[in-house]
């Protein structure tokens, strides 16, 4: 079994966040505003058990406002996993507290960006980077019961796969497709993988529609440590 890491990581000196966020009244009084410290960490993001079988890792990006006490609020996802991730990044910056920003020394609310990564480690050169899925209005999507990968093969190449298809009233995927080519035979293995995978299928009125979906695969990066950082906006 894999493991979860979260680490926060400022992306830059105090000085360089005070130089980045000076006021745009240049009086020789005006003091610049002084980036949010994270005092307390929201812990480690939580796996759901479909992206553990479907083999998602990478990183949630998030937008954020830290109130003048120190609290994240108006979090806002701006680059999504999928498969329950992005709800659990945001459950999780919920409980995490800061200093807050500081201008003229006093407390004022700030705009950060904040990245959660979710990191498990598997016997394959193969990884999903990201799922995203496109449901008519009204319906739900997909749900991942069936993901196998092949062992590791020792092939290094680092390729990135993105693959459009269609989950089927049946819980297959049809019409799979690769957005652009990369490299000819690892193409052919991102569809052969994921036409093997099988699907809840999405539902609208209680009975089951086909759903298009956007796979990103990642291939010779599944080892590979990701950390999670804040930087103001």
């Amino acid at each position: 079994m894999g493991r979860c890491a979260l680490l926060f990581l400022m992306c830059a000196s105090t000085a360089a966040a005070q130089s980045f966020l000076a006021c745009c009244d240049q009086s020789p009084h005006r003091e610049a505003t002084a980036a949010p410290v994270a005092l307390m960490q929201c812990g480690k993001p939580e796996y759901t058990e479909e992206a553990r079988l479907a083999h998602l890792a990478g990183t949630v990006t998030m937008s954020l406002t830290v109130d003048d006490e120190g609290i994240p609020k108006e979090i806002h996802v701006l680059s999504p996993l999928g498969l329950g991730l992005d709800e659990n990044a945001v459950a999780c910056m919920r409980k995490a507290r800061y200093s807050p920003a500081q201008k003229d020394g006093k407390p004022v609310p700030l705009n950060i960006n904040v990245s959660v990564a979710f990191e498990e480690r598997w016997d394959s050169d193969w990884h999903l980077g990201a799922a995203v899925f496109h449901p008519a209005d009204g319906a739900t999507r997909p749900v991942v019961v069936k993901a196998t990968y092949p062992g590791a093969a020792g092939d290094h190449r680092n390729v990135t796969v993105c693959v459009h298809l269609t989950v089927g009233k049946d819980g297959a995927p049809h019409d799979l497709q690769v957005a652009s080519a990369q490299d000819g035979r690892l193409d052919k293995e991102a569809i052969a993988l994921v036409g093997d995978w099988r699907f809840r299928p999405g539902m609208q009125k209680g009975q089951p529609v086909d759903v298009h979906a956007t796979f990103t695969l990642v291939h010779g990066l599944a080892n590979r440590t990701m950390a999670s950082s804040h930087r103001p906006q």
